[in-house]
């Protein structure tokens, strides 16, 4: 069974909140004025679903949202939040097993990356990529190291953390900037949190 977040349900909002406060929910909204109204969005990793409600914030009707989350737990979660009059597609899912019925003007990933190892994230990004609308834009945002020693110690706590947890396999992070190069994105902005140890980005094929 692939790993996934089952196991950290029921404490990983709290766990967040404690850590880093507000601050990756603000991070992973950062960019969301930049999605147009009636826009047919994909969020993968959606985790306990703060994404749909933060959508909600900004347009209460009109969005088409793809919703795929791997942990059936999370997903649980995810269902009960509110979603106003957007129309919501939920599937519990690995990405790799979903087929898609349309292609998607906005795709978000948040936190979601640094799940993977560098194969796997040239494999899905390419996946997600083939999903994207030409002219689309994605909304990624995810942890970064820029040099200071406290991000090393804090990432490496993490990972040792969530491995035990059975969420992740994995114990660095891959180079999600190099493929979004890679594919030939935009980099229409960025902006960075918590001693730049977050950063959120947005881009456009």
């Amino acid at each position: 069974m692939a790993s996934n977040y089952d196991n950290t349900t029921w404490f990983y909002e709290s766990l967040s909140k404690l850590v880093f406060g507000q601050t990756q929910v603000k991070a992973q909204e950062y960019f969301f004025d930049k999605i147009q109204p009636d826009s047919y969005i994909l969020v993968i990793g959606g985790g306990t679903g703060q994404i749909l409600e933060s959508l909600t914030r900004l347009y209460t009707a009109g969005l088409q949202i793809t919703y795929v989350e791997i942990s059936a737990k999370m997903m649980a979660l995810s269902r009960k939040r509110n979603t106003g009059e957007n129309d919501v597609i939920y599937i519990a899912e690995n990405i790799e097993q979903v087929e898609f019925k349309q292609h998607f003007d906005v795709v978000i990933t948040a936190f979601l990356f640094d799940n993977f190892s560098e194969l796997m994230l040239a494999t899905t990004f390419s996946l997600i990529d083939a999903q994207v609308k030409p002219g689309g834009i994605w909304l990624n945002t995810d942890f970064q190291l820029t040099g200071p020693l406290w991000q090393k110690v804090m990432l490496k706590g993490m990972y040792t953390f969530f491995k035990l947890m059975g969420a992740v396999e994995v114990t660095q992070l891959p180079n999600v900037k190099r493929v979004f190069k890679l594919s030939e994105y935009h980099l229409l902005d960025e902006k960075t949190f918590y001693g730049n140890f977050i950063l959120s980005t947005i881009y456009r094929k």
